[in-house]
């Protein structure tokens, strides 16, 4: 039996003033990462992080907020009171922290310390107040699996901003150099197995008839590394069922997909655009597929032949992930999908 709305509880006035808080450390989290969005070509798929947060939110926004006011709960073990002490001791050290990062932001510049410091405290904060802001229904304390509950859905709106913003020092500056030289090898090998007579000097394959044709850091794949291991985190949020752990194991191997799919594509994107400039010569990547110059009447709105390769490559790769996700949704169940997640 549904409770009437006029007698449902309500949030009270602490919850509310904390989500002011979470919102406003949202809001300086986006500022720092503007910068990183703004300036490299690889993560300009960070403009849609607040939006696909907020998305997420909203849409899981009915069950946090029965969690939070007291209207749901759910049957679990008793709440633990030294739990609630470290959580409220983390929230706070993890408030410092995004602190102490703002301020270094907002006197030293972007950097690899303030933005993990922001980005870290961002996320330690909110999943600690979420942790201690649950309510139990009427006068009995919330129980633990209310809390954990309340967590688990607050983890894709805040966790996503490691990918957008901290990523490019955790990840990018480490792999970045070492895919590169990777695709360049794969890329070859594929070529001398075609029979192809090839020198490679650095990131760079020379064809028999010294034309050339260079791996570039765009090349590297860190792009559609990074966008596709955003876009599964967020395809698993919103479409993958199931209860703890099990929701939890399938976001984590469509990430997982995510990231193979990505590399795997860039290594077929890398071999098509070799072949095409062994065929048509190294200057033709620069044109679009009937040889016109970039410029021209007749230059085609699908681009030079370079940029579209990197273009289908990524929504073929987005296409793989849509594909993936009823796949893994069904393993480990021996039962029809439930229309609606717990």
């Amino acid at each position: 039996m549904n409770t009437p709305l006029a007698h449902r509880p309500k949030l009270d006035s602490t919850t509310k003033g904390i989500a002011f808080l979470v919102v406003g450390m949202a809001i300086i989290t986006a500022w720092d990462q503007w910068f990183i969005w703004s300036t490299k070509e690889d993560y300009n798929f960070g403009f849609l992080v607040p939006l696909f947060s907020a998305y997420v939110l909203w849409e899981r926004w009915d069950d946090l907020k029965g969690l939070l006011s007291g209207e749901k709960s759910l049957p679990a073990t008793r709440d633990f009171r030294w739990l609630n002490f470290s959580a409220g001791t983390i929230g706070f050290i993890f408030l410092l922290l995004f602190i102490i990062g703002g301020a270094t932001r907002a006197i030293f510049g972007t950097g690899v310390g303030p933005t993990l410091a922001i980005a870290g405290g961002f996320i330690g904060t909110t999943l600690s107040l979420t942790y201690l802001s649950v309510r139990g229904p009427e006068k009995f304390p919330p129980t633990l699996g209310s809390r954990w509950q309340a967590v688990g859905l607050m983890c894709f709106p805040t966790f996503v901003w490691m990918i957008s913003g901290p990523f490019l020092y955790l990840v990018d500056n480490k792999i970045k150099g070492e895919l590169l030289t990777n695709v360049t090898e794969i890329v070859s090998g594929l070529m001398r197995l075609a029979g192809e007579t090839i020198t490679v000097r650095g990131n760079t394959i020379v064809f028999a008839n010294q034309d050339a044709v260079g791996i570039a850091d765009a090349c590297s794949g860190i792009r559609s590394l990074s966008a596709c291991i955003f876009v599964g985190a967020f395809l698993g949020a919103i479409f993958l069922q199931g209860g703890f752990p099990g929701s939890l194991i399938r976001r984590i191997l469509l990430i997982v997909c995510a990231g193979f799919a990505a590399i795997l594509i860039n290594i077929a994107r890398n071999a098509f655009l070799a072949f095409y400039a062994l065929k048509n010569g190294s200057r033709s990547l620069e044109h679009d597929f009937w040889g016109m110059e970039m410029g021209s009447p007749q230059f085609s709105k699908l681009g030079n032949v370079h940029d579209f390769a990197g273009n289908a490559s990524m929504v073929l790769a987005f296409l793989l992930l849509l594909a993936c996700v009823p796949l893994i949704n069904r393993l480990g169940r021996s039962t029809p999908l439930p229309s609606q997640s717990p």
